[in-house]
């Protein structure tokens, strides 16, 4: 296939020149996909598996996620002071809020890693109050809009994750943060691994040879 280059932005695409350039970014990426299929089959397995071993490990792959989330929070902070101190054209109370988000960062970030027992409780308590609020809120919209149903059903859903989460904290802090990585890791798994397997079928059948 011709390498097709990105627009040098002299001049303006017109529309059906865009077209064609996102027709053609789309088929270099299938092809990529379709020559690649097998790693992305590798990483949905290893994926898929994490999340499944994580499930019967919730306390570990809570505190795993909060100490990530730490080291996250103080990697940002060290990001942020950087750029409030080498940025140019940025006023003194622009940098001085930079420098103090920065810190605010640094400080939840180390206070993570060395309390997450504490960190995973107060999450938690955070996720199911989001969770019950979110639940309100997508009820009410759903009766507001046409066809609200299932805003209203997923409404619900939100309302009693949070209630469940709130009636039973502090005690569910060990594992709550956990097997929502876990499931996310394992939906993330059988996401590539259907999509490898997707990309196979289309590789070998002689329609989507690209």
């Amino acid at each position: 296939m011709d390498d097709i280059k990105e627009p040098s932005g002299e001049r303006s695409m017109t529309p059906e020149e865009y077209h064609e350039y996102r027709e053609e970014m789309t088929r270099k990426k299938l092809a990529s996909l379709m020559a690649h299929w097998q790693w992305y089959l590798l990483l949905g397995v290893v994926l898929l598996i994490l999340g499944i071993v994580g499930l019967g490990i919730l306390p570990f792959v809570t505190l795993a996620s909060i100490a990530v989330f730490g080291v996250f929070l103080i990697i940002g902070g060290g990001i942020l002071i950087a750029v409030a101190i080498f940025t140019k054209g940025e006023s003194g109370g622009t940098r001085i809020f930079q420098l103090l988000l920065a810190t605010l960062y640094i400080i939840a970030g180390a206070a993570m890693l060395e309390e997450p027992l504490l960190s995973a409780q107060i999450l938690t308590f955070i996720l199911g109050g989001a969770y019950f609020v979110f639940g309100i809120i997508k009820v009410l919209m759903g009766f507001k809009v046409q066809n609200g149903g299932l805003v209203i059903f997923s409404g619900v859903i939100d309302f009693f994750i949070g209630v469940m989460i709130l009636a039973n904290w502090p005690e569910w802090s060990p594992w709550v943060i956990g097997i929502f990585v876990a499931i996310e890791l394992i939906v993330a798994g059988v996401s590539f691994i259907a999509m490898s397997l997707g990309a196979r079928s289309m590789k070998n059948n002689p329609e989507f040879q690209v």
